[in-house]
């Protein structure tokens, strides 16, 4: 084809703008003609190329447009966009000249544009034949655009999916329950392009929505009470709702023109509302509201844990209250040294320890482990070293103890659970000492390690499980060092330290340091090789004094 000029003008779906979105054209005066704003109203009243096309939703062959009957309404919007003189030279160019205006629809009918196609030369002007191609044209323009538009939607989503995924695991992460409601609100203002976000819990005792964290919000907003009855949010809450809107009086912060609200629940637990907000009214769509929903979905489930190990953690302690020293009772004779390291992110271990002193001036010591963690393992360690405890009183023999506890604890622990004790009694030149199954614990003497021998089975796990006392006699300067499997059991990748390791260390720095400076070292030392420990530990040290 003779073709002086090219344009793809661009409707909106409501019919309300023509936009032009990509040209080509020999002469500026055709531009001129064309497309004399970049972007102008839709008129139906007053119809265009575009308008006509459109609305008749079929091509426009105009062989001459001065021809036209729509071409006073042409020239009249030539002259408003560029003025009286300038308009008249355009059109004495353009007048003679022949065009198509060819719409671009979509599969099911919808309007994406019109391609305008025109020629000046009178003597080639645009026939029937070109307009066939002008159609085809269009309808491989359409099939593109749909395919970009595709395209373009699925890459939106791919992104958002990206970024939700993101969010969930880095919520998710945290078992700190105000770090868990930082984490969200900073993921919403992201994933939702909002530039202030909050986290309102639910305390449905005093009937109140209360800020559990924000980003960007005045601190009266934050420090704010919305009541459940009423509201927006409180509607929200009780509704199970969510909200997109525009009311700046919502919020209570000068300049929000924008912001939507998300109930954050699981199940029958109703945790509190995701809120966003933005300086810019109309800034969220149906979209974006969907984006914060999911949000707040996947949130909800790291609240949950987050919330449900704090409780947890709460009864543990409560469980273990009074039965975990913070230092070891004063000991005639020795120097002595305790360290209890628990695992991070849990509530509770297994591992048992404790000493106190006895009617016969004695001092009990005890280390031990229940295999398992939690709320359940925190209450059998705290029932296992009640029962030794108690036991101790009416007896100084560490192996009638420990026979009659596990007596007592055979009845009461899980079948597929057992108890490992170390219990030793110190006297004035040893150590009376009974093991139940225990790690053996190290003896440092004249700078050799080596390994106490053990007695018997766990408790809990024989009727009669023929316990035996053996006395260890100490020599001033010797040094006992009892520990659970958490030290020796760290790992560094596939790699375990090991107990010889463990032995090394121990015998090393034995010479140099203090009972209570040991026990620290050899924690600190093993925990920075495995990049911190995935159990609870115990380290206890006595070494008789010179």
């Amino acid at each position: 084809m003779h073709v002086d000029g090219a344009a793809f003008l661009v409707v909106d779906r409501d019919r309300r703008w023509i936009e032009p979105l990509s040209d080509w054209f020999a002469s500026p005066d055709l531009r001129d003609a064309i497309e004399p704003e970049t972007c102008r109203p839709y008129d139906r009243l007053r119809p265009g190329l575009v308008e006509f096309a459109v609305e008749r939703d079929r091509s426009l062959l105009l062989p001459r447009v001065d021809a036209w009957e729509a071409a006073p309404d042409l020239l009249a919007g030539v002259v408003q966009a560029l003025g009286e003189a300038r308009a008249r030279r355009v059109w004495e160019k353009y007048r003679d000249a022949s065009v198509i205006s060819c719409p671009v629809k979509s599969a099911v009918g919808q309007a994406l544009g019109v391609l305008v196609v025109a020629s000046l030369d009178p003597a080639r002007p645009l026939r029937a034949g070109e307009l066939r191609i002008v159609e085809v044209l269009a309808d491989l323009a359409a099939l593109a655009l749909e395919r970009s538009e595709l395209l373009e939607a699925e890459g939106r989503r791919s992104l958002e999916e990206r970024r939700l995924k993101r969010a969930s695991e880095d919520v998710s992460a945290s078992l700190e329950v105000d770090e868990v409601y930082r984490r969200v609100v900073e993921h919403a203002a992201e994933v939702t392009g909002a530039t202030k976000a909050l986290i309102t819990r639910v305390e449905a005792r005093a009937g109140i929505l209360r800020t559990a964290a924000s980003v960007d919000f005045s601190d009266g907003v934050v420090r704010r009470r919305l009541p459940l009855d009423r509201g927006v949010m409180g509607k929200v809450a009780r509704t199970r709702t969510p909200y997109r809107g525009g009311d700046p009086g919502v919020l209570g912060q000068e300049g929000i023109r924008s912001h939507m609200h998300a109930p954050i629940e699981l199940g029958p637990r109703m945790f509190g509302v995701l809120t966003v907000a933005h300086e810019e009214p109309d800034r969220f769509g149906a979209d974006d509201l969907g984006l914060l929903i999911k949000l707040a979905r996947s949130s909800a489930a790291a609240i949950a844990n987050a919330i449900d190990f704090q409780r947890e953690r709460r009864i543990a302690r409560a469980l273990t209250l009074g039965f975990v020293p913070e230092s070891l009772p004063e000991v005639p004779g020795y120097d002595s040294g305790l360290l209890y390291a628990p695992a991070a992110n849990e509530a509770a271990g297994g591992d048992v320890y404790g000493a106190w002193d006895l009617p016969g001036g004695e001092v009990a010591v005890l280390v031990g482990d229940v295999a398992g963690k939690g709320v359940e393992t925190a209450a059998l360690s705290a029932m296992a070293r009640f029962f030794v405890e108690a036991r101790s009183w009416d007896s100084p023999d560490p192996r009638l103890v420990l026979s009659q506890a596990n007596s007592m604890l055979m009845s009461r622990l899980p079948s597929d659970t057992f108890v490992t004790v170390f219990l030793g009694l110190l006297v004035p030149d040893g150590l009376i000492y009974c093991n139940a199954g225990h790690l053996p614990p190290l003896l440092v003497r004249d700078g050799a390690c080596e390994s106490l021998p053990g007695h018997g089975l766990p408790l809990g796990v024989d009727d009669d499980p023929g316990y035996e006392s053996s006395k260890l006699t100490l020599a001033p300067g010797d040094l006992v060092f009892a520990y659970t499997d958490g030290l020796f059991e760290a790992r560094h990748g596939s790699e375990v330290y090991g107990l010889e390791r463990l032995r090394a260390l121990v015998a090393a720095r034995a010479g140099s340091l203090s009972p209570q400076e040991l026990v620290r070292s050899v924690h600190e030392e093993i925990a920075a090789w495995a990049g911190g420990l995935a159990d609870d530990s115990v380290a206890l040290a006595l070494r008789r004094k010179e």
